[in-house]
């Protein structure tokens, strides 16, 4: 046991990390550009105030001077959207030697030692909530086992079979429908993986789930990744592909949709979404770009900006979110269009870019990369009309459980447990100001 009292480590845990939010990561792009903020709660949902349709009773009166009959007022559409957050948990351990070695030497000293767990424990929180924003509730979970046939990573590929060398085993890795057997190996399909779900995420538990009846047919932990050709190393055997769609990977309790409802999922929506029909109402739906197997160009995502223009009425900025990879794709088709300000100097040369930035028709597009985004796609966000909300932003407290220890003993482990919780949802007011491309290609030659 420690030597430490557990209210001196709990007063000292409070006081070191009381202030959480100097802690946040900020290397996850959709936290940052969708600030968490407070909403009015209604029971146990969330109400947010959408406008669907505008005012249209208008009376044409002519150039005449006689008295008209004004139409009657056909009233704009204001519906109230009934939004339910969704919790997650995160714990983790810190060993008692580690705290009575610490804990003598005041706040500084116990911040110095136990600063790194707890860091972790954040930006772990926040990776995965970063993923969830993005993924949470599509069809195509965190992304399809292959069943392609194409030429993939320079290979040529039927219905998911062929080989790729691989640098976690060092040698080839035979795919049969999307899977290797022996080595426990699972080929995402071309443009479904992004390796910031998976790098430094060995140990997460994944289920391997039939897309059309939702049933999980495997599930384990993930023991490797190779980020370099779209491969995961899991310790179960998983289960072969035998359509394009017919398997998918997700994050333990994703098959119960247990996960909040993400950009994916609001953008592609086409039926009903928080109560409103997208049926009903244009507004309501998402531009939805399907790609024939191409690579992404800033010609693509003009016409693409255009869409939202025609059918949202988008006026303003957007960000632009794309893959590491259609980044560098990008980079190097648009370099010769790169232009110099008056801050350009001769004699200072510098090449490479942080982020991309051009004008479209109603304002400026600016393009930047995420490990998060999957490789076929790419999300073209007008920031204005997304908000992110809920009970919580990922901290040490509990809503409502006023000043319940926020870290304890375990009794069968010496250790002690403090668990980071959040409680949120993302949620966009006018979708169809917003874009998503689907279908990219990075290795197609045009």
């Amino acid at each position: 046991m420690s030597s430490v009292s557990t209210p001196d480590v709990v007063n000292l845990f409070k006081k070191v990390y009381g202030n959480i939010h100097d802690l946040q990561p900020e290397d996850y792009p959709l936290a940052r550009d969708i600030p968490f903020s407070q909403k009015q709660r209604v029971g146990d949902k969330f109400v947010e105030g959408v406008i669907l349709s505008s005012e249209v009773g208008i009376t044409f009166l002519g150039n005449s001077a006689d008295a008209n009959e004004i139409n009657p007022a056909i009233a704009g559409t204001v519906k109230q959207a009934e939004v339910e957050p969704y919790a997650t948990i995160l714990p983790s351990l810190i060993p008692y030697a580690m705290i009575s070695r610490s804990a003598g030497g005041g706040e500084r000293a116990f911040a110095d030692v136990t600063k790194h767990v707890v860091k972790n424990n954040i930006k772990s929180h926040g990776k995965l909530q970063e993923v969830t924003r993005l993924y949470g509730q599509s069809t195509k979970g965190l992304g399809y086992v292959s069943y392609a046939t194409q030429t993939y990573r320079g290979v040529a590929f039927a219905n998911g079979t062929g080989t790729l060398d691989s640098e976690v085993t060092g040698g080839a890795v035979a795919f049969t429908n999307g899977i290797n057997v022996a080595a426990k190996a699972i080929l995402f399909a071309p443009g479904q993986f992004a390796s910031g779900f998976w790098v430094g995420s060995e140990k997460i538990i994944v289920q391997q789930v039939e897309t059309s009846g939702g049933s999980v047919v495997a599930e384990g932990q993930m023991t490797g990744v190779d980020a370099l050709q779209g491969m995961l190393f899991v310790d179960f055997v998983p289960v072969a592909a035998s359509s394009v769609t017919s398997h998918k990977i997700v994050f333990k309790g994703w098959a119960e949709s247990k996960e909040m409802i993400g950009i994916h999922k609001i953008m592609s929506n086409p039926a009903t979404l928080f109560g409103i029909s997208t049926s009903q109402y244009s507004l309501w739906r998402g531009n939805k770009v399907t790609i024939a197997s191409k690579k992404f160009s800033l010609e693509i995502l003009q016409l693409g900006v255009a869409n939202a223009v025609n059918r949202g009425g988008l006026d303003g900025d957007i960000m632009v979110y794309v893959n590491p990879r259609t980044w560098a794709n990008l980079v190097t088709t648009e370099a010769g269009a790169r232009t110099f300000d008056q801050s350009y100097k001769s004699s200072e040369a510098e090449n490479g870019f942080e982020k991309i930035t051009f004008y479209h028709q109603t304002g400026k597009a600016t393009i930047t990369a995420s490990r998060m985004v999957k490789e076929g796609e790419v999300y073209a966000l007008h920031l204005p009309d997304w908000s992110r909300s809920g009970s919580a932003e990922i901290g040490f407290k509990v809503p409502g459980m006023g000043d319940k220890e926020e870290i304890f003993p375990l009794e069968s482990v010496t250790a002690y447990c403090f668990r980071s919780y959040s409680d949120q949802y993302v949620f966009c007011h006018t979708p169809a100001k917003s874009i998503l491309w689907e279908g990219i290609n990075d290795e197609a030659t045009s």
